[in-house]
């Protein structure tokens, strides 16, 4: 029987958010789950955990936090930082001519719900799915 929750925490550095998506990936396994959803899952995930490599901490050192629910239907996945935030001039659409911002799009786009909170003190990307195979698994 797979863990209806699965938490990892490690530093925030390329290497590691690769470490990081692995790892959901052997978790997302255990469910019957459609390969388009666990591919979505994935994706959006690993464009989070990069921003938190690339983006939150400008000195190098920090954390990142990944946990993962399964609850009936629904999976959620959110990935937390302790770093800057992000910029409240972050531009709204990415363009061609952007250095950034087209991961925090793609998340929107292949989640069924995503929530996003920064500050001072971190970041989270809450992510949520309903997949059609859990729905048909219940």
């Amino acid at each position: 029987m797979v863990a209806s929750t699965f938490e990892e925490l490690a530093p925030a550095l390329p290497n590691e958010m690769a470490g990081l998506r692995r790892k959901l990936l052997q978790w997302l396994s255990g469910f019957p789950l459609d390969p388009e959803s666990k591919h979505d899952m994935t994706l959006a995930t690993y464009e989070a955990l990069a921003n938190v490599a690339a983006h939150a901490y400008p000195d190098g050192h920090g954390w990142a936090r990944l946990q993962a629910r399964r609850e009936g239907d629904t999976i959620t996945i959110t990935v937390t930082d302790t770093g800057c935030g992000i910029p409240a001039t972050r531009p709204k659409k990415a363009g061609l001519r952007t250095s950034g911002g087209r991961g925090l799009l793609l998340i929107d786009q292949v989640t069924d719900q995503s929530d996003i909170a920064s500050g001072e003190k971190g970041t989270t990307v809450r992510m949520t799915w309903r997949p059609p195979s859990l729905r048909d698994a219940s």
